[in-house]
């Protein structure tokens, strides 16, 4: 709505709006503000563009309320006028169009007191059509308006101005939606029939204890990720398409049967890792006994012979460490843990005297070498 509130509308004497280039100049076109009821003044210069003012200085009615109240009623004379309206689509799934009345009531309250449009316009075929006109910027009722089961279209005027109200209620297809549609709602499943697709319309409340809730299968508007959302008589609903829908879960079942089966064949793998794991432990448990028996059998005759043996010179050509492969021939023993033992390397032999590292070489001598 643009603020220079020019007001080429106003109420005539017997309450029909007319325009200012209908009736006469000044006082004498008998016109009337809509909201406060004052006398207005008919302009009618070359200079100042054609416009009805208020007659009185010291009025104190708001020229933006005066101005809302005039756009609110010319949209109702204009709709009672023509006996049409163009519509918006419903949902994308009706298109767009103009709708013709036979009958156009206005100021007139619809048979219960919580139901109150400004516009009840009645088809050729009985079908009621229910039309509230509303500002973004003004609550109009302190109350939600109840449409349940009917048929409501809401309009915002609040981009509008006298000139440009006509074609926008009768050609136009913006800042209106369906507050609710109870003949379209009705009719969905049957257009998608004929399009052949199956779809069912289901109460959003039934989606909770859906197996698809979060990958819903409903219809889904182009380029939109979430489901199609139908508001209708204060509930929610959502267009389901029951052969994808039984698809779907089909696939998770299967999907679920293929996740147990590995599951399964997983375990019987750990299970056999685990089996062969207790051989070998079998195995070498039993390896361990039969070497220890046998040692058990020998180690008498082993230290029996070790006795008889004559000790050995304790010298590092007698020690385990002694690296002999290395400096086989000379003088000097090669300590394989000189660097711990802080040695030389080329270790002289009588360091085994005082060697706390000590090891004698085991003797495995026989009878027949004595």
């Amino acid at each position: 709505m643009i603020n220079n509130y020019i007001f080429s509308w106003a109420e005539s004497a017997n309450g029909k709006m007319v325009h200012v280039d209908t009736v006469k100049r000044g006082l004498e076109c008998n016109c009337f503000c809509p909201n406060c009821h004052e006398k207005l003044m008919a302009r009618h210069g070359d200079i100042r563009e054609h416009g009805f003012a208020h007659h009185s200085y010291n009025r104190g009615a708001n020229l933006k309320i005066c101005y809302m109240v005039t756009l609110y009623k010319l949209a109702e004379q204009i709709i009672q006028t023509n006996k049409k309206i163009h519509v918006p689509s419903y949902y994308k799934i009706f298109p767009e169009k103009d709708i013709e009345f036979i009958d156009v009531k206005i100021d007139s309250s619809y048979e219960r007191e919580d139901k109150q449009p400004d516009v009840i316009a009645t088809t050729r075929d009985g079908k009621q059509y229910l039309i509230e006109f509303i500002f973004s910027y003004k609550i109009q009722h302190k109350q939600a308006i109840d449409y349940e089961n009917m048929t409501c279209l809401e309009i915002d005027l609040s981009n509008q101005n006298l000139e440009t109200l006509e074609a926008f209620l009768l050609e136009s297809n913006e800042d209106r939606k369906w507050i609710n549609n109870q003949t379209y709602f009705e009719r969905i499943e049957s257009r998608y029939e004929q399009a052949q697709k199956n779809v069912k319309v289901i109460e959003e409340t039934e989606c909770i204890t859906c197996k698809l809730r979060y990958r819903c299968c409903g219809v889904r508007e182009k380029g939109d990720s979430q489901p199609l959302i139908i508001e209708n008589s204060g509930k929610k609903y959502r267009i389901c398409k029951p052969d994808k829908r039984t698809s779907e879960l089909e696939r998770i079942k299967q999907k679920k049967q293929e996740a147990k089966l590995e599951k399964s064949k997983k375990e019987t793998r750990i299970q056999e890792k685990q089996r062969q794991t207790e051989i070998e432990e079998e195995k070498k448990l039993k390896y361990n006994k039969e070497n220890q028996t046998q040692k058990e059998e020998y180690q008498p005759q082993l230290d029996e012979q070790t006795a008889l043996d004559p000790p050995l010179e304790k010298s590092c050509f007698n020690c385990q460490t002694n690296l002999s492969w290395k400096n086989r021939g000379s003088k000097y023993a090669n300590c394989g843990a000189w660097k711990r033992l802080q040695i030389p390397i080329n270790t002289p032999p009588e360091y085994a005297q005082t060697c706390k590292s000590f090891k004698p070489l085991h003797r495995t001598n026989s009878k027949s070498k004595h």
